[in-house]
Order: structure tokens, then sequence, then C-alpha cells
């Protein structure tokens, strides 16, 4: 079977083949677009306001990530300086990402900010840096700890993004191949 030949029958064959192939990268993009959404809801640790100082809880060790998380265009989070150290102990080295990823609705917006390496579950202590003196926490500034998943995040978007190309090329495909003359052969 030469090359040729698979083509004039993919061709001949296009209108069945587009609406198949509409329906898998529909139910694809589907499932890729409501799985970065689980991902990122299954990611999240905790939050907390933003204030001075405060103690959170760990209830794992490992990797952690720290994002700030308020209104779009915010500019309360510039020129903080954070520091999470065990409640009895020296502070834990955190290392600023190299790649702030962001998740952000119509009215809010969150970035990971450092990375911490948890070595055990239990309480810390955030200390945050440049806060202005006597500023309260309010429900629209938070700080936000998370698991990493940025690698996975980047998957699922290259996944939508295949899914949702294949979707327009079998429609623009079956469109194509319904408008020509003898496209019910």
């Amino acid at each position: 079977m030469n090359i040729q030949y698979l083509l004039s029958v993919l061709y001949r064959n296009g209108l069945w083949i587009s609406v198949l192939l509409f329906a898998v990268s529909a139910a694809l993009l589907g499932f890729f677009i409501l799985s970065v959404i689980r991902l990122v809801d299954r990611s999240k640790i905790l939050s907390v306001p933003l204030v001075a100082r405060q103690e959170v809880d760990f209830p794992a060790a490992g990797r952690v990530v720290l994002c700030m998380e308020g209104p779009l265009l915010t500019s309360r989070f510039a020129h903080l300086d954070y520091e999470l150290r065990p409640r009895e102990g020296m502070p834990i080295e955190g290392k600023t990402t190299w790649f702030h990823a962001r998740t952000s609705s119509f009215s809010k917006v969150r970035m990971e900010l450092k990375s911490y390496e948890i070595t055990r579950p239990g309480s810390y202590i955030l200390q945050v840096r440049g806060l202005e003196p006597g500023s309260r926490a309010d429900s629209e500034h938070r700080i936000v700890f998370m698991r990493p998943h940025l690698v996975l995040s980047i998957g699922h978007v290259i996944g939508i993004t295949l899914s949702a190309g294949l979707l327009i090329g079998s429609i623009v495909f079956f469109f194509i191949r319904l408008m020509e003359k003898g496209g019910g052969q």
C-alpha cells in the first residue's frame, strides 16, 4: 500500500473522519481543561491572610511553593520579603522560582514567588517584611502555599492547544469536503 492510495482513501472518507475527529478532539479538550482545573485545586496546601507574622501548618514534608494571591494589578506584594522557619530553628532558605507561574481569573491573580523544602511536617512561622506599619489583613490579599505543579500544568496546556487545533482542523476539513463538488462521494 502506498501513501497516495492512503491519502485518497482518507480524502474520500473525509466527512466521516472529520466528524469522528471532531468528537474525539472535543472530548480531549474537555478532559484537559477539567484536568488542569483539578490539578491546580489539588495542589493547594493552605491559604493565609497577608500579615507580618503568623503560624502555618504543613501536613507533609516536601517542596512547597509560596504564591501571592490578590486582585488583578495589585501592588501590595511589591517589595515584600518572606521568611519561613520552623518554630524552633533557623530560617529555611527560600529559592526564587525561575518562572513565576501565574493563574488568573477575571478578578484575581495568583503568582509563584519562592519555593521551600519542608523537611518535616508541623508548624512553621511565616514572617513577611516590608508591609506598611499598621496594615491589617484583608480578604483580597492572601499568601498561598502549593505543591509544585508547573510541569504538569504546561503538559495540560500543550494538550489543550493540540486538541483545540485538532478540533478546529476537523471543522475546517468537514466544511471544505462538504462544499466541494462531489463532496458526497
